[in-house]
């Protein structure tokens, strides 16, 4: 069971996101587009959703796939608060409901209410010069894609869990200052994942972060920057290695027409994992890769045909926590794009191919991943609009059971109160 929504995109957009590459990818500010009620100094934005979906495999497995129709109604809730013209206080909210009309064994609180990436409060203030944000940022999802059952000698389970529920908090303080004209900002956050069963308590784990990143507009179309990072991981079982990150980078972004941009980041990374947790003495085939100096990359081509065609290209490099591994390195190749029909209908296409590469522990899930997505948009008034979009995963692992094909169908309605 894959729980990718979010709550006002279509089902192609869910694989265009950017890797986290870099330093200089800092936690964004929760943006809205418009607010429909005001309350004197308080602003307030409401949107209700609701969405259809059928999926042929939930469990995301190899052998037994279960498929479902699943009803989703949800809303998007957004409050701003100018106290003055130094302080604001945001609070966003998105949540959905689901509701399995097969697998009526899912129907509990802990596989029907998720809550969105954008469910957050922050507080913003202006002290001379320098913009500081306080915010939190919780999440809480149920997928089974990256779920694995382990035992506790570190054996992994062949069976395929149907969901794999946890929650995950984002804490920190965000700056912004000028200096001449150059810009920097900077980091501090500590981020939480816990999960609400038993079964999957050894990915509880801590991560504190502090980044900084400076940039400099050389010309009108062209910005360059550069970026650093240091994080540290503390899982709460010794089922997975703790470990220390460190991350240095340029980037830049290039308009190099009116119609062509052009992106590029490129980081160096040294990690360090400690040694002696399941991934490394519980295994019989696979150790771990405790030491490790890599490199993570962005590379963006970014086109505007005309005006109702536009498209991108992606190459990038990834490096991510596993939940079996130290860590995971992901090398994709992305092309989106966009046809606006009419003035009332737009087309998005989506195609990637990832391959994954495991430090080694529990899995060794060395994988190669096709996705594909197709979605229209189209403006039923001037309040509601409907989404239509369906998605194609194949996945195949070297690590037994890890491999599935998948297909999802959704028709997502939205309406701007």
């Amino acid at each position: 069971m894959t729980a990718f929504f979010c709550l006002a995109s279509p089902l192609s957009a869910q694989i265009d996101k950017t890797p986290d590459f870099a330093p200089f990818i800092l936690d964004k500010r929760v943006e809205r587009e418009n607010y429909n009620f005001r309350f004197g100094p308080v602003v307030v934005d409401v949107i209700g959703t609701f969405g259809i979906e059928y999926d042929d495999n939930i469990n995301t497995s190899e052998v037994s796939p279960l498929e479902d129709l699943i009803l989703q109604p949800g809303v998007s809730f957004g409050l701003k608060w100018q106290f003055n013209e130094s302080n604001e206080l945001d609070l966003n909210i998105g949540a959905e409901y689901w509701y399995y009309l097969d697998n009526s064994d899912l129907n509990s609180s802990q596989n029907q209410i998720g809550l969105s990436p954008n469910t957050e409060l922050s507080f913003r203030v202006l002290i001379a010069d320098v913009v500081l944000r306080f915010y939190d940022r919780l999440q809480y999802t149920f997928d089974s894609a990256d779920s694995v059952f382990i035992d506790e000698v570190g054996e992994v389970s062949p069976e395929d869990p149907k969901s794999f529920t946890r929650f995950r908090n984002v804490a920190g303080v965000q700056s912004e200052w000028f200096i001449g004209e150059n810009v920097f900002s900077g980091q501090l956050s500590r981020e939480d994942i816990w999960s609400t069963s038993k079964d999957f308590e050894y990915v509880d784990m801590h991560e504190y972060k502090v980044a900084l990143n400076v940039e400099r507009a050389l010309a009108a179309n062209f910005v360059v920057g550069a970026g650093t990072s240091y994080s540290t991981i503390d899982f709460d079982q010794e089922v997975n290695n703790d470990g220390d990150v460190f991350t240095l980078g340029p980037w830049f972004d290039w308009k190099i027409t009116e119609v062509i941009g052009l992106y590029a980041g490129i980081a160096y990374n040294d990690r360090d994992y400690d040694v002696g947790a399941l991934t490394d003495t519980a295994t019989k085939s696979f150790g771990d890769i405790s030491q490790e100096q890599d490199y993570t990359w962005m590379l963006r081509l970014s086109h505007a045909v005309n005006e109702v065609f536009n498209h991108q290209v992606e190459w990038y490099r990834s490096v991510s926590v596993s939940n079996t591994a130290n860590f995971n390195t992901l090398d994709g190749l992305r092309y989106t794009c966009a046809y606006n029909l009419t003035p009332r209908v737009r087309l998005d296409g989506a195609i990637a191919y990832e391959e994954n590469e495991s430090s080694g522990g529990l899995l060794n899930d060395d994988f190669d991943r096709w996705i594909v997505g197709l979605s229209t948009e189209l403006v039923l008034g001037p309040r509601l609009t409907a989404d239509v979009g369906y998605r194609y995963i194949d996945k195949e692992s070297v690590a037994a059971f890890q491999s599935y094909e998948q297909n999802q169908f959704r028709i997502f309605f939205k309406y701007d109160f």
